[in-house]
């Protein structure tokens, strides 16, 4: 029989995939001239094998981790499979082709949804931030309904969706005390300290 999660339940399961995507990203570097792609591991509580066309090419991927895929940027790569570590029972895809962004600055998040377990590319914003400031970007991957983030009495983030992106220009030094609740309610989760440059 397949066991079935509220609402509330998977968001409270879910608050460390989206807390594990809560990355400072360098701003001002010249990603532009040169593709930067990332693989994040947003999926909680399994570490993962990552295989192309049969091969595994990234063994034991930890949660919250991250692999340079800058290597293959402009490549298509074909039938790829997110695998439990050591298994091969498969926990994304296969994913038939999957084109790796040509330039720019992205992370890949492999994470869960309502309906799958999917590969989405963000692009990252790397531009310029005012000096004391750094930049902070939110990215719901988790299989959760929609969130705000709460920081103090503000809401900076109000109404996310899984897939959602959100930057935020913050003083640099340390983001303490965020939280996660459903949008337009309480609260329910606590967001790790992240540290600005």
């Amino acid at each position: 029989s397949t066991k079935r999660h509220s609402p509330m339940k998977k968001l409270l399961a879910g608050a460390a995939a989206l807390a594990a995507v809560l990355i400072a990203v360098p701003a001002g570097t010249n990603a532009q001239s040169d593709a930067e792609i990332m693989l994040l591991h947003g999926i909680p509580g399994v570490t993962v094998d990552v295989a192309v066309d049969g091969a595994i090419v990234i063994p034991g991927f930890e949660p919250g981790m991250m692999q340079d895929l800058s290597a293959f940027a402009g490549e298509t790569l074909e039938n790829l499979e997110v695998r439990v570590a050591g298994t091969e029972d498969i926990a994304i895809g296969p994913v038939a082709e999957f084109a790796v962004p040509s330039s720019g600055s992205y992370t890949v998040v492999a994470h869960l949804d309502a309906e799958a377990t999917p590969l989405t590319p963000f692009e990252n914003d790397t531009s310029e931030v005012a000096d004391g400031f750094g930049r902070l970007t939110i990215r719901h991957t988790a299989a959760a309904p929609a969130v705000d983030i709460v920081l103090g009495d503000a809401r900076p983030v109000e109404n996310a969706s899984n897939g959602d992106s959100a930057g935020l220009d913050l003083p640099a030094g340390e983001i303490a005390g965020a939280q996660i609740a459903p949008t337009g309610g309480d609260p329910i989760a606590d967001v790790p300290t992240v540290t600005l440059e």
